[in-house]
């Protein structure tokens, strides 16, 4: 922004084939800021992206949902101007492997030197791996949740070259079927 503040933006998606009713989600500022939550219901197959000023970089949010969905995103928006940035796209798809639906992480580095993506399980699986991306590259990972875990999910990954930036996703694969509580 002209005035010096910086701005993140969280996209909420309500897509897929057993998206058939709204959903609503919350965010929480956990800190540097005041205010919200902030409410949104979206509707079956859509989406809704919302901006939240950030003064001069740093920032914490949470965002929560239904069946024990949450968000959390930190970290410090001044450290793109050093070259620091990184973003990481989760979605789920059917893995050819497993022909079930899987945590699919797209770990992209848009900043000017090498960074090193870490992905740590917190509880359902026992994981923790590193993966190495080179500027203007992008890794992939995959994890069976729905094979593994009846579709529980709880991740956290971090980078080594910003100690302010973490993501951590929590959930379930919603697929058509019973499962067991996470």
């Amino acid at each position: 922004m002209s005035d010096g503040s910086m701005s993140i933006w969280i996209r909420m998606l309500n897509l897929g084939e057993y998206a058939t009713s709204a959903a609503h989600f919350a965010i929480y500022a956990n800190a540097y800021r005041s205010g919200g939550p902030w409410q949104y219901t979206i509707g079956a197959d859509s989406g809704q992206e919302d901006f939240f000023n950030v003064g001069s970089g740093k920032y914490d949010f949470t965002v929560i949902g239904p069946n024990r969905f949450l968000r959390s995103f930190t970290g410090d928006a001044s450290k793109v101007a050093q070259g620091k940035h990184v973003s990481v796209k989760f979605t789920f798809e059917i893995h050819s492997s497993s022909g079930k639906l899987a945590v699919i992480f797209n770990m992209k580095n848009h900043g000017t030197q090498n960074v090193v993506f870490r992905i740590k399980s917190n509880q359902y699986r026992t994981w923790d791996k590193t993966y190495s991306v080179a500027v203007a590259s992008q890794e992939t990972e995959f994890f069976n949740a729905v094979s593994y875990n009846a579709g529980w999910y709880d991740f956290t990954i971090t980078v080594d070259n910003d100690a302010t930036w973490s993501e951590r996703f929590t959930g379930h694969i919603e697929y058509g079927q019973s499962s067991t509580t996470g």
